[in-house]
């Protein structure tokens, strides 16, 4: 038995079809959490809304998978490179953010002719107000091969919410820090 349906049959099963397709495809809602309570937001405003970002974030520092988690960070060392390396001849065009082999988030922000500098992230502060970093300058040799005599440089703390960045005053673990860093991180 063959079934002939008319043309007209064929455009409405086609623009049902379509319309359901449609429907499906519609983005779920997410709530997201407001001062006066939940408001309802699609998750394509929230996909674009991160992207937006990202492309913002991407433009002023190159990234290597860094997790929207670690922007903070990725936002500290902008700060410290920006009130200390942006103007030194060996600075990178922007810091170079990604993470060693353990999972622990660097940025490569000097490059020099046999060494380069690092701000390594070293946990938050005490009073949970700062970002710690601590600028260590790795070494080479002729050949490139990394040497085992890493200096240490600097110890930074960030305060994101002031947009300040302190400075220990140090160049060892141990030792007293500058009296503003001290009351920045209440260490």
């Amino acid at each position: 038995m063959v079934i002939k349906l008319r043309p007209y049959r064929i455009v409405i099963t086609f623009v049902v079809i379509c319309m359901i397709v449609l429907l499906d495809c519609r983005m779920a809602k997410a709530m997201e959490e407001t001062a006066y309570g939940y408001s309802e937001v699609s998750l394509s405003d929230l996909r674009w809304e991160f992207l937006e970002i990202y492309r913002q974030k991407k433009e002023v520092i190159k990234y290597r998978d860094i997790g929207e988690a670690d922007w903070p960070l990725v936002d500290s060392v902008q700060l410290i490179y920006n009130k200390h390396y942006q103007d030194n001849p060996n600075s990178l065009p922007v810091p170079y953010c990604t993470y060693n082999a353990k999972g622990n988030f660097y940025a490569e922000v000097l490059d020099k002719d046999h060494s380069c500098l690092l701000l390594v992230y070293d946990g938050m502060s005490e009073n949970g107000k700062c970002y710690l970093f601590v600028a260590e300058e790795e070494h080479y040799d002729v050949d490139g091969t990394k040497l085992d005599n890493t200096s240490l440089r600097e110890f930074y703390a960030v305060n994101l919410e002031e947009g300040k960045v302190y400075e220990a005053h140090k160049t060892t673990w141990g030792g007293a820090e500058a009296e503003e860093y001290r009351k920045a991180t209440r260490e």
